[in-house]
This record gives structure tokens, sequence and C-alpha cells, in this order.
């Protein structure tokens, strides 16, 4: 550490040993120093908690040093930006069902106030703010906005074949036998020849919140969702 400088109780500092395999982090808030330990062996595990540790600095209004680099997931982005990814992330998920760019703007727009803004929100759109449950603002937009259909964890054949006929707008069979993870894996056999891929968002612990997105679309779909920390996962 250079000659003369002084942690304060708001500072963050990030400590490298070379010769350890073990990476510290000092966090400076309050009476005492806390330390993160890593294990540079788990290179997963350190990411997820330097982003973690990060994310929690900037909440608590924490300095954060200046030799600590940013990681891209937490980039301070600008409006324009952060307004590309949700109209990507929009279009890629109602492919067909807005044929009017302007749409797809509207709907960009009140995703982005919803997100960075959602006091101001009912201001700019009050169309979206009708039968408000109380979810996650951004969520709740979201769902309004793109073809997405509620299903139990444990449906039966005829009652998932009705939430994927309603996202694919096709006829859909499955056997009244399966059940469980056979049943879902069945369901995305039947959707492969049409190049769909089942998703879900991973918002509830009681249900799915099922849609549907072109095969080649869904590692961007996903990489989206996780810049506004919205999960979108394979059921199986």
């Amino acid at each position: 550490m250079p000659e003369g400088v002084q942690l304060k109780f708001d500072t963050a500092l990030k400590v490298r040993y070379p010769a350890d395999p073990v990476e510290v982090f000092h966090v400076f808030t309050g009476r005492e120093p806390v330390a993160f330990h890593q294990e540079r062996l788990l290179t997963g595990v350190n990411e997820h908690l330097e982003i973690a540790l990060i994310a929690l600095l900037r909440e608590l209004h924490i300095a954060i040093a200046r030799a600590i680099e940013i990681p891209e997931l937490l980039r301070q982005r600008s409006a324009e930006e952060e307004l590309a990814d949700l109209r990507e992330l929009i279009t890629l998920l109602t492919p067909g069902v807005y044929a009017d760019d302007a749409d797809l703007d509207t709907i960009a727009h009140a995703l982005y106030l919803a997100w960075s803004a959602p006091s101001s929100f009912a201001a700019f759109h009050p169309e979206f703010m009708e039968d408000e449950d109380g979810e996650d603002l951004f969520l709740s937009v979201l769902i309004k906005a793109a073809p997405v259909v509620r299903c139990p964890l444990f449906p039966t054949a005829a009652g998932l074949e009705e939430c994927v006929s309603e996202l694919t707008g096709e006829d859909f069979n499955l056997p009244a036998s399966l059940q469980g993870p056979v049943l879902f894996a069945q369901a995305q056999a039947q959707l492969r020849p049409m190049d769909w891929q089942l998703l879900h968002m991973d918002i509830s612990p009681e249900d799915y919140y099922l849609l549907v997105v072109k095969s080649a679309a869904v590692a961007r779909v996903i990489t989206l969702g996780e810049r506004f920390n919205t999960a979108f996962k394979n059921i199986f």
C-alpha cells in the first residue's frame, strides 16, 4: 500500500497475495474490517462472489477502491444502452406479435421506467397499471407485454397442452399417460421441429411462467435477462 494512504471506515480494499491461492477482500464499514475469502481454484464462485460483493458495496454507498475493476455486469450503462437491450429482449420474446416498431419502443420505454424509476412509471404508463397485483413492477410489465403463460409445476398432459397451444397458436397433443419431467421433455421434443424452445421465467416457487423462444435466440434471451435480474431457464 502506498505510504501515507489511510483507510477510512467507508472504503473497500481488495488484497491479492500472489504466492497464496487465496484472494481476500477487506471491507472497512465501521468499527472493524470485514474480510471475504475466495479460493482461486473456484473460478466461477470467485466471479459470483466478487459481483455480489461489489453490488453490495454500491447498495450500501461504500466507496470502492479505484484499483478494483468493476465487472461488466455491474458497469454503469447509459439510458440508451439499457433501452436498446430492453427493446432487443422484447423483440426476441415476441416474434411476430407486434407489427409496429412503435409498439416495441413503447414497451421498451415502459420496461426501462419500471426498472430505473418505478415511482415515475404510473405517470408515464398508466395503461400498464390496470389490474396491477403487487408483483415486481419490471416483471409485471414484462409478463403483460410478452406471451407468458402461468402453468403448475406438475401439470396434467391436458393442462400442458393448453399452455403450449396458447403460446404457439398451434394445436398441441401430448400422451395422457405422461407426467412430471417426461411430460415437459415430450413437449419440447414436439416444439423442436417448429424451431421453438420452451423456457420459464424463474420468478415463483409455486408455478412455471412459460414462454417459447426461437432456438437461436435462447442464449441471447438468457444473457439479456441476467442484465435485468430476470432468470430465463430451461425446465429440464
